[in-house]
């Protein structure tokens, strides 16, 4: 028992300790704005009307620490009552309430999900390939810079991964054996995985592959008996192997159908209050070409699931089909086939790179089978398949999912500890790896979102590759805030991307065009009258131009090139960048 804990204490409290001291240092990210005050409103007033787009239940966990703090909402408010999200949400966060306080708690159940992740990586990864497997698993997680960045935010990247990685190892646990407990958990999994993302419908197919790949295994399905634990019935045959789970996938789906309709209270309107319904615009989705739309057309008047759910799959369809997208000083609105392939090599750390490989160099001597295998690397391909043909090239986080499977995948490798004499240069090579690994995450403390391997020279080489979520989601204006308290003398402007608020940070000067909630607000000052000797902040979103070109702002792309040809002065967590102009 000690042997299993003591990696499992360890781990908490690095990675407490790293979450909770990094996470006071960043603001709110641009999504934030909206989920934290959405999740509040969810849990306390029962109404989705905000933030449809995304399932609820990231949004309701934010939202419950939120309900014991007893914040300030106005429900009298025209962005309420016009279901203004984001400037209802700026309004929630940093005019009647303390923005800092209501970050910090809604991000804690994230972290806990993040914390729990890691521990269900450690316990797959030692149930496939031994102990020592299971911590080096558990550090490849806890030194991973993505996984510490999007494991403090409110956002539903991480709890897609904790939930679909959970979802397809309890489902491959119940075909080796299927106990009524191993059922009831992959259900359950199933379900919180499609009330996390609407993307989480993946879920379906990648439980199908692996039950394919399990059922022409050479591994049985053992089935016990609810009242019987001894009563084994052993399924063998691959016809056999494929009914069991096909039947299992159907009870996913089942259960997941109450799942859902319990995240949104078992009521079908979006908001205890009517008129909100009569406001949402079906006509407009119904007008759209596409299979997924007819189908949302048909089946809605039969209320299969609750309305916020359909119209909020469909909003998230539509995103999807024309986004502008950046990659390495290149624009698209189609994306390109090969974004994910660029950001995996630039944003993994090049350690976890290596130790997948190991991890196929070895697969038949260290590996746990086919079926085990199978279940590993069948979602990850299927996931990977969907991401190169998708038009929503704006985040590396959207690759999110896959690192868990690749973390358990790569610890296999961990076996060639037992065998240290005959693979000693193996040995060798995986502790240099965990310690360089472990370097990484130690150097970007605590800017890990900015992280960037050495493939794309460094975080501060990042901003010519990728940005916006990738680097720049406006957290930190805490950093710049602390800039501005000791150099307060300079005439400074800001070109801020983001939802944060610059004056609740106390950040005072000029404010030029940016892409934030303060666009169209009388005191910004154009691009011309920055004057000689001031001192510039840019979001380095603003300065690759991503979501402002001279169509919007005259003047913004000669003025980012302008910027872009001289050396900063300073740069705040690889996202702002600061020049002083001669």
């Amino acid at each position: 028992m000690l042997k299993a804990i003591s990696p499992l204490l360890l781990f908490t409290v690095l990675f407490l300790a790293i979450s909770l001291s990094s996470v006071r240092q960043k603001g709110s990210t641009f999504d934030e704005c909206s989920h934290i005050p959405a999740g509040y409103t969810y849990v306390a007033l029962g109404d989705f009307r905000m933030n449809p787009e995304h399932p609820p239940l990231i949004k309701l966990l934010s939202g419950i620490p939120l309900r014991f703090l007893h914040p300030r909402v106005e429900t009298n408010d025209a962005e309420w009552k016009s279901s203004n999200q984001w400037q209802f949400g700026s309004k929630f966060l940093y005019e009647w309430n303390d923005a800092d306080q209501m970050i910090f708690w809604g991000r804690v159940p994230i972290i806990l999900l993040s914390l729990l992740l890691g521990i269900c990586v450690y316990f797959c990864a030692w149930d496939l390939y031994g102990w020592k497997a299971g911590c080096v698993a558990l550090t490849l997680y806890l030194f991973n810079p993505d996984l510490l960045a999007h494991g403090q935010l409110v956002t539903t990247d991480l709890g897609l991964a904790f939930f679909m990685f959970v979802a397809v190892y309890a489902f491959y646990r119940a075909l080796r054996r299927l106990t009524l407990w191993n059922a009831v958990l992959a259900c359950l999994a199933v379900g919180l995985t499609l009330v996390t993302k609407f993307s989480g419908i993946l879920i379906f197919p990648m439980l199908a592959l692996v039950g394919v790949a399990f059922a022409f295994s050479p591994t049985p399905i053992n089935f016990l008996l609810p009242r019987k634990e001894s009563a084994r019935r052993p399924i063998k045959s691959p016809r056999g192997k494929l009914v069991a789970s096909a039947a299992l996938v159907v009870a996913t789906a089942l259960v997941s159908s109450i799942i859902i309709w319990a995240c949104y209270g078992f009521r079908y309107r979006i908001s205890p209050d009517p008129e909100v319904s009569r406001t949402l615009k079906w006509e407009h989705y119904w007008e759209k070409d596409g299979q997924a739309y007819e189908i949302a057309r048909i089946t809605r008047p039969l209320r299969l699931v609750p309305e916020a759910y359909t119209y909020g799959f469909l909003y998230a369809l539509e995103s999807t089909e024309k986004r502008i997208a950046f990659l390495s000083g290149d624009y698209s609105l189609q994306g390109w086939w090969y974004y994910f392939i660029v950001t995996f090599f630039v944003k993994t750390p090049i350690p976890l790179i290596l130790m997948i490989l190991l991890g196929c160099l070895f697969i038949r001597r260290y590996g746990a089978g086919l079926a085990a295998e199978a279940m590993l690397l069948l979602p990850v391909g299927f996931y990977w398949l969907v991401a190169l043909t998708s038009n929503l090239n704006i985040g590396h986080r959207h690759l999110l999912p896959i690192y868990p499977f690749l973390i358990v995948f790569a610890s296999k490798v961990a076996r060639a500890f037992d065998e240290a004499r005959q693979q000693r240069a193996l040995v060798v090579a995986c502790a240099i790896l965990l310690a360089w690994n472990i370097a990484e995450a130690a150097f970007i403390y605590p800017h890990f979102l900015g992280y960037f391997n050495e493939i794309a020279g460094g975080p501060s080489g990042g901003y010519h590759w990728l940005v916006d979520s990738n680097l720049d989601w406006g957290q930190d204006l805490k950093g710049l805030a602390k800039y501005r308290r000791e150099h307060p003398d300079e005439p400074f402007y800001l070109s801020y991307f983001g939802t944060g608020k610059p004056e609740f940070y106390g950040i005072q000067g000029q404010f030029l065009p940016g892409f934030n909630l303060e666009m169209t607000r009388e005191r910004l000052v154009p691009f011309s009258r920055v004057t000689s000797g001031a001192t510039v902040a840019v979001s380095a979103t603003n300065l690759q131009c991503v979501y402002l070109r001279n169509q919007q702002v005259p003047g913004i792309e000669q003025f980012m090139q302008r910027l872009k040809s001289m050396r900063p002065v300073a740069n705040i967590g690889y996202s702002i960048f600061i020049y002083r102009i001669p």
